[in-house]
């Protein structure tokens, strides 16, 4: 647990600022995949379901790795919100994952507040890991097949940025 709250305490230093506008943060990238199989992993929604990702297999997959505290995070959601409500019915999941320390505590109230509209779930400390996350927020672009083929890394407040790479997919 205390590993955790270290790397989220780094990550928040790296992408979280009290700025509103991320364009042009060094820190923000786009990258390429190997095309690697997503590791799996099972989480606890906060609607208290176990969530496999392999129960996603044949759509097309936003993970994103944010956390409460984080203001690009919050900035991003809603970008999120509307890409799901506009892509869902053509093979499109959003998964939100909360790496906030204090959970059920702090995240359900925060994704009512924004009427977060796709599946969230409480991420542990070693998903992180398994997928190389080193700051938040953190995006990862999963093909049907459970390919990983693109990492945002940083807030990306343009919608045709994550749009863009979504329709290639679909």
């Amino acid at each position: 647990m205390r590993e955790f709250v270290l790397i989220a305490l780094f990550c928040c230093s790296v992408c979280c600022s009290n700025e509103t506008d991320n364009a042009g943060n060094p820190n923000n990238a786009i990258q390429d995949s190997n095309s690697s199989l997503a590791p799996d992993f099972t989480l606890l929604s906060t609607d208290f379901k176990q969530v496999s990702l392999s129960h996603y297999r044949g759509k097309i997959v936003l993970l994103d790795f944010w956390a409460t505290w984080c203001k690009s995070c919050q900035e991003e959601i809603p970008i999120f919100i509307d890409l799901y409500d506009q892509y869902h019915d053509q093979g499109f999941e959003m998964v939100g994952i909360s790496i906030d320390s204090e959970r059920l505590k702090v995240v359900n109230p925060f994704i009512k507040k924004l009427g977060v509209n796709y599946t969230i779930l409480l991420g542990e400390p070693d998903l992180m890991d398994k997928y190389n996350i080193v700051a938040i927020p953190t995006a990862v672009l999963i093909d049907q097949s459970g390919k990983i083929r693109k990492m945002f890394i940083g807030a990306q407040l343009e919608k045709p940025i994550y749009e863009n790479e979504l329709k290639k997919l679909l």
